[in-house]
């Protein structure tokens, strides 16, 4: 690995190559390795937003002519987490062309594994500790088990997708008229709704989150009822409250949150509203 000739190729035919071909993958049909696969529209689309996609994996992988995952192979000095590699990687599995839900990076020293939904890796470890994380990679990423993984079922997180894009480095993003169907309380002095999207064909849930102050310029835009209810903070559990009849139609300018939430079910990426216009 220190020699200065063991570079990408190196670490395609002499790495990655053997660690598919062990996972079941091969040249033909049901389980098939696709190398280099370009797009016939090489960007996504975020609102009226063309990203531009800015590589063509090394491997695309379908199983039974459905994409399951993409693996890119980096030389020995790239960096494999937090990084534009991760960003270009995951565009390239998101597009409609592809709809991978797994995508993965490797560059000789260290394998890693992302699920499209969460933000963190699912799977990260040394390739000289491979045997130990061998049963995982195949629970995973095996052909015929891939499409049965549970993350699968829930619901994929806008704020999460923006992220992966990069575009938490833009401190206004605008949604035009959002419906607010549903305001709650959480802590601390904070209001959360959230909806539904679809962008590109994709559905994700989207979750908007405003301090008190913002939470004021919503007075006259919603029922004055629910305005007052929602500004009272009482004990026990916070208040939620539902327009199950109508929507009330908001602009909002936001960013990208830098904290990450859980619950029981999944991990999410709020967007933080600047204002609602």
């Amino acid at each position: 690995m220190d020699n200065p000739e063991f570079k990408e190729d190196s670490v395609r035919e002499e790495i990655v190559v053997p660690i598919i071909k062990g996972l079941g993958y091969g040249v033909g049909k049901p389980y098939q390795i696709i190398r280099s696969r370009n797009l016939l529209h090489p960007f996504v689309s975020i609102g009226s937003k063309r990203q531009p996609i800015y590589i063509v994996p090394d491997y695309l992988f379908e199983v039974n002519d459905r994409a399951a995952w993409i693996m890119d192979a980096k030389a020995p000095s790239e960096v494999l987490v937090k990084s534009k590699n991760v960003e270009q990687a995951y565009s390239y599995a998101i597009h409609s062309e592809v709809r991978a839900n797994y995508f993965a990076l490797c560059n000789g020293h260290e394998f890693v594994l992302y699920s499209i939904s969460q933000i963190d890796p699912i799977l990260q470890f040394p390739l000289q500790a491979i045997s130990l994380y061998w049963g995982d990679l195949q629970r995973i990423l095996k052909p015929e088990t891939i499409f049965n993984n549970e993350q699968q079922k829930l619901a994929k997180d806008l704020g999460l997708h923006l992220k992966r894009l990069g575009f938490d480095q833009f401190e206004n993003i605008f949604f035009p008229a959002v419906p607010l169907t549903n305001i709650g309380q959480i802590d601390p002095e904070m209001y959360s709704t959230s909806g539904c999207v679809t962008n590109d064909g994709e559905k994700y849930v989207v979750t908007f989150d405003f301090d008190a102050l913002t939470f004021q310029q919503l007075k006259g835009r919603i029922p004055d009822v629910a305005f007052n209810d929602l500004s009272k903070r009482e004990p026990g559990p916070r208040k939620s409250i539902a327009f199950p009849n109508r929507a009330f139609v908001v602009h909002i300018d936001c960013r990208v949150g830098d904290k990450l939430e859980e619950n029981a079910d999944e991990i999410f990426q709020p967007l933080i509203v600047n204002r609602f216009i």
